[in-house]
């Protein structure tokens, strides 16, 4: 039973068509492309909206005394949005990976077959994940199922621990490898801070984009000092990996590709500057003015510095040449 997981393993790092390496034996084979890269980030950022907008929600209702009518039910109809979104970016997570994969038989080994791995714990908690965001969007968006009083805070309890499961697991997958770049519980801790930062963005731009909210648009400024705290653990968790990469001898080959000029843009423009600064510097400057800010240019370029960072973390490492064990 344990081959057939090396053997679900193996299809996720042969299968798919991103990075060249060489084994031993001079062969080429390929390992991570986009699809994989789409669903660390997909999955990463859902994951990470379903965490803010439950713990949100959690706070929100333990003071409903305080809110009038309207703000409740613009709330309400945030909920909706935020989780069927959600709920499609999860689906399209999903879709992704088992594509790549090349056979939908070796994801449904994961679960009829379960092993205790990091896969396994993998694919439960994206399982579980898409089960409660869908429970909970039906509930906000069609009163079905109906859910009230404590039922509702013990679903919105365990989306907020599934919804961190399924952040850590996006940096688990890689982690748990013999690639010395990724082999790093650094990484797990900056693709986690990385996926709340791009959930928060997420919720912002929704709540944004929905028409008629402006109520919302005035209540933000909790999650705005949310964002600007998971930046800054963010770039903490970057510094800790780098640190680690430049330390490590094993790891200079994916170094010196992280250094070549191309590849090196990529790291500073994108995830330095979109995933860091230009966010951390708008945020702050948002926050420091009374009135809420007018166009959110901190939460698109967030989004685009999170899918920067997993394509430079991923390649760099994808294009190791030793052998490479899941």
């Amino acid at each position: 039973m344990r081959q057939l997981h090396r053997l679900c393993s193996k299809g996720i790092a042969d299968a798919w068509d991103g990075g060249d390496t060489r084994n031993d034996d001079g062969k080429e084979h390929r390992l991570f492309g986009m699809l994989v890269i789409m669903y660390l980030f997909l999955g990463g950022a859902s994951a990470g909206a379903c965490f803010v907008m439950s713990l949100w929600s959690l706070v929100f209702h333990r003071n409903d005394d305080r809110h009038g009518p309207r703000l409740r039910l613009a709330f309400k109809a945030l909920l909706g949005r935020c989780y069927g979104i959600c709920f499609v970016l999860l689906v399209v997570a999903v879709l992704c990976l088992v594509w790549d994969l090349g056979s939908p038989s070796r994801a449904l080994l994961l679960f009829t077959r379960a092993q205790p791995t990091i896969l396994t714990l993998g694919a439960f908690s994206l399982a579980a994940e898409l089960l409660i965001v869908l429970a909970l969007a039906a509930a906000n968006l069609f009163g079905l199922p109906r859910l009230g009083g404590r039922a509702k805070k013990v679903v919105e309890v365990l989306c907020c621990l599934c919804s961190c499961v399924v952040m850590a697991y996006t940096g688990l997958l890689l982690a748990d490898s013999a690639i010395p770049l990724w082999n790093t519980w650094t990484l797990v801790a900056l693709f986690f801070f990385s996926a709340l930062s791009t959930g928060v963005s997420t919720v912002l731009l929704i709540d944004y984009f929905t028409q008629g909210q402006t109520l919302l648009l005035r209540a933000v400024k909790p999650l705005q000092k949310a964002h600007v705290a998971c930046l800054v653990l963010e770039a903490i968790a970057l510094a800790l990996f780098l640190l680690s990469a430049f330390s490590n001898p094993q790891a200079q080959q994916s170094v010196a590709l992280l250094l070549e000029p191309d590849m090196l843009a990529n790291g500073v423009v994108g995830v330095l500057g979109m995933g860091l600064a230009v966010p951390l510097v708008l945020e702050t400057a948002s926050l420091l003015r009374k009135e809420s800010r007018s166009i959110p240019v901190s939460d698109v370029v967030c989004l685009i510095g999170g899918l920067v960072l997993r394509y430079c973390v991923v390649m760099c490492g994808a294009h190791w040449a030793g052998p490479v064990f899941f």
